[in-house]
C-alpha cells in the first residue's frame, strides 16, 4: 500500500497528465492496451491515470531487487533527471526498493525479452485475459525508430491474442494509447479487434502496422490541438539511406 501510494505522489510531481478518448475504453470484454513508451513518463502517467483495472506488462529488471536499482539509476534518475551519483545511486536504492514492492502490488508481468522465459509472460498474460483482465503494453523497440516520435512497435504481445483466440475463439480487442510527454496528455483510440481467420504472420504485419499508425496519428492529433493547426493523418518513417 506504502508504495501504491509512492507512486501516485511520484506521478503529482514529475508525470502527471490530462487522459482523454475515455469513451473508448467502455468495453464488456478484456482488451489489450497498446502504448507508446515516452520515457518514464509514459509508464507511470498511463497507469495511474486510466480508469480500469490494468496489468502492465513491465522490465523484468524493475522487479527484482538485484536489478531494479541500477536500471532506475540510469534510465531515470541520470538519464531523465539529469543526476549524477552519489545522489542518484542512492536515489536509485530508494526509488528501487519502492518500485519493486509496487509491481508486485500492481501485478506487472514481467517481460524477459531475448529469453525463453519470455513464454511466462505470454502464458500468464493469457491467463488474465481468459480471466476478464486487460493488459497494457508499452510496445516499442528503442533500436528501431521509426520518425522523431515513435519507434518500431516489437509484436510480442500480438501472440497472446492468437493464443486467446485458439483457447476462447474470441477475437481480443487492442486500444491504442498515445503518451504526449511535451504537452501531458494521454489520448486512447479506436479498438482495433485481432482477426483470427487469416494467416497469423499476415495478421501480425497488420496490427503492428495499424496500431503504430493509430498511435502516431493519436499524438499528432495531441499536439495539433495544443497549437490549433491543420491535422495530420500520415505517419513518416525514417528512412535508411540507399547502400
Amino acid at each position: 500500500m506504502v508504495s501504491r501510494y509512492f507512486y501516485y505522489i511520484l506521478r503529482r510531481l514529475f508525470f502527471n497528465a490530462h487522459l482523454r478518448g475515455l469513451e473508448n475504453l467502455d468495453s464488456d470484454e478484456p482488451v489489450i492496451l497498446v502504448a507508446n513508451h515516452a520515457g518514464a513518463f509514459g509508464p507511470v502517467s498511463v497507469i495511474t491515470s486510466l480508469p480500469i483495472e490494468i496489468y502492465p506488462w513491465v522490465a523484468h529488471e524493475v522487479t527484482d531487487m538485484k536489478t531494479a536499482a541500477p536500471r532506475i539509476q540510469a534510465e531515470f534518475l541520470e538519464q531523465e533527471l539529469r543526476l549524477r551519483p552519489p545522489l542518484s545511486v542512492y536515489l536509485g536504492k530508494v526509488i528501487g526498493r519502492v518500485c519493486v514492492g509496487l509491481m508486485k502490488d500492481i501485478g506487472a508481468i514481467p517481460v524477459y525479452q531475448k529469453s525463453k522465459k519470455i513464454t511466462s509472460t505470454v502464458m500468464r498474460s493469457l491467463s488474465l485475459l481468459q480471466q476478464g483482465k486487460n493488459i497494457l503494453v508499452f510496445a516499442e523497440d528503442s533500436t528501431r525508430k521509426i520518425n522523431d516520435v515513435l519507434c518500431e512497435f516489437c509484436t510480442g504481445f500480438i501472440h497472446v491474442a492468437r493464443l486467446y483466440y485458439r483457447t476462447t475463439k474470441k477475437a481480443v480487442q487492442f486500444i491504442p494509447v498515445a503518451v504526449n510527454r511535451r504537452i501531458g496528455r494521454i489520448l486512447v483510440g479506436a479498438p482495433i479487434r485481432f482477426d483470427g481467420t487469416i494467416p497469423f504472420a499476415r495478421e501480425k504485419q497488420r496490427l503492428k502496422e495499424e496500431l503504430e499508425s493509430a498511435v502516431y496519428s493519436l499524438y499528432q492529433a495531441m499536439s495539433i490541438s495544443s497549437r490549433s493547426a491543420l491535422p495530420v493523418t500520415f505517419m513518416k518513417r525514417v528512412r535508411e539511406p540507399a547502400s
